[in-house]
């Protein structure tokens, strides 16, 4: 396996309130990308405390994987993890009211390499995308936001594109935001046609038509040379947020090109 992380303040943001990690325990990777809510009092702590309490209760509290264990269990522990984040804000919150409104979104890949299984979750509209063994890049996250609200409600796209807060988030990790936690599983003969896993942030992949994102993943062997040239293409596309990036090339041989 190999690893690859990066996140830049860009051009126009004043901060960074982007988080990314990759961290190892065992026979299990941990992939997480936060994106503190733009425009929001406290962004950037929002997702300094999301990274710092998922860091610690993977490294220490993640369930033992057994011959009797379900991905369940790892679904639980994802989510109590957002639960002691979300403590965690309001404590902050406590001496100043107006942080009460921090929030931040949170996409991440828990991969267990001996047993086959990836677990893919996701609060808000930052994404990951697997690059499969046949060079085909998905999106398996779906954003939460307005405009995938008015889809569902069979609304065209074209129209709902119109609307001037279409992009506006409908699910985020805070004090005071409604939180839903979607989880995308990858077992068995699945986890084998999977090449890579790829998380970003809005200022990555809303600067990167798809087809030239999955030129990238597919140019280079080395994990942090792709997240280096992803974040400065979508700078140099006129990024106007943070861009932040984070990779697991898996050991899985890709089949494309051959």
């Amino acid at each position: 396996m190999d690893f690859g992380k990066l996140s830049n303040k860009g051009n126009v943001r004043l901060e960074n309130q982007d988080r990314v990690a990759i961290l190892n325990n065992g026979d299990f990777t941990f992939l997480i990308l936060c994106d503190g809510m733009g425009g929001h009092f406290g962004g950037s702590l929002a997702s300094s405390i999301a990274l710092k309490t998922f860091t610690n209760n993977f490294m220490n509290f993640l369930p033992k994987y057994n011959q009797n264990s379900n991905f369940e269990e790892y679904v639980t522990w994802f989510k109590k993890t957002c639960d002691f984040a979300r403590n965690e804000m309001i404590i902050f919150s406590n001496n100043d009211e107006a942080k009460l409104d921090m929030g931040t979104t949170i996409t991440a890949a828990l991969v267990n390499k001996k047993e086959n299984f990836i677990l893919i979750f996701n609060i808000g509209d930052s994404r990951t995308y697997i690059l499969t063994t046949q060079g085909e890049l998905k999106q398996i996250t779906v954003d939460h936001n307005l405009l995938n609200l008015f889809i569902k409600d069979k609304i065209p796209e074209h129209i709902a594109r119109k609307n001037k807060r279409h992009a506006a988030l409908t699910s985020a990790l805070g004090p005071l935001k409604t939180t839903k936690i979607e989880v995308f599983p990858i077992f068995n003969n699945s986890f084998e046609s999977v090449y890579s896993i790829l998380s970003t942030s809005d200022g990555v992949h809303d600067f990167i038509d798809k087809p030239i994102l999955e030129m990238i993943l597919k140019k280079h062997n080395n994990a942090q040379e792709i997240v280096e040239e992803i974040v400065d293409y979508s700078l140099k596309n006129h990024s106007t947020d943070n861009s932040s990036a984070g990779l697991i090339i898996l050991d899985n041989s890709k089949k494309w090109g051959k």
